[in-house]
């Protein structure tokens, strides 16, 4: 009788940290890196005649949202959710004629309904580790203009940037890695990193310099590439199970 009272202290923790069959909502928030190795960094392009250098750096940036969770088995997940994810940038244009340079920011924003299988490994009594990959749903439902102006000596010189998408709804590769830590009563504190990767370019976006009565044309395609750290927190459920 001992022994098994035993094994039942020992199997009561593994059952309360359980997933299979459980449901659970948490909140995230990703703060967006601009990182060069994963793509996601400043661009440089020249306008057709050459008088015209953009420069488009992205900025801190942030996705937050809702996280929906079902365990199938205890090493095996699908999450599902979605996010709001606002892109920041900043686009630098210089005139080495005029000797005229200008800064113009302006954000991007869109929507995620991401949809990924997690497998855990288990690090110990409370935490865990987990791989993820799968697919995300992105929507960008407007485009966005931004001006600025710079004052010379007898007249001013305008900045202007337009950004157009490319599509309304595209589909994007993700990959996340994490480590979670599993409270029998407060929930679940997750920490980790996704790489985004669209399949084709976000947007468009065309900075339009006037100097006199002159306009001159920088492109650059947005491809919508990042690089995120994730901080995640799902709220405590009871396991239906006995």
């Amino acid at each position: 009788m001992r022994k098994v009272v035993y094994v039942c202290l020992f199997l009561l923790p593994l059952q309360l940290l359980a997933q299979k069959d459980l449901t659970t909502f948490g909140i995230q928030l990703k703060p967006l890196v601009p990182n060069s190795y994963f793509n996601f960094s400043s661009e440089s392009v020249l306008s057709d005649d050459g008088v015209l250098e953009a420069t488009w750096e992205p900025k801190p940036s942030l996705c937050f949202g809702m996280v929906i969770r079902h365990g199938f088995t205890d090493f095996f997940s699908v999450e599902t959710g979605i996010n709001l994810i606002r892109r920041n940038y900043e686009v630098i244009g210089r005139d080495e004629e005029e000797g005229v340079s200008g800064a113009t920011r302006f954000a991007f924003t869109g929507y995620e309904i991401p949809l990924q299988g997690l497998i855990y490994v288990r690090l110990g009594e409370e935490w865990w580790m987990n791989g993820a990959g799968g697919m995300s749903i992105d929507m960008y439902p407007s485009s966005t203009f931004a001006s600025s102006a710079v004052e010379g000596d007898t007249t001013f010189y305008d900045f202007a940037v337009t950004t157009v998408k490319r599509r309304w709804v595209q589909m994007s590769l993700l990959a996340n890695l994490g480590f979670e830590y599993r409270h029998k009563k407060k929930g679940s504190f997750y920490i980790g990193a996704t790489y985004h990767r669209p399949f084709n370019d976000m947007a468009i976006s065309q900075l339009n310099y006037q100097n006199t009565a002159q306009v001159h044309r920088a492109n650059l395609a947005l491809n919508g590439n990042y690089f995120t750290v994730d901080f995640r927190y799902f709220f405590h459920e009871k396991s239906r199970r006995r």
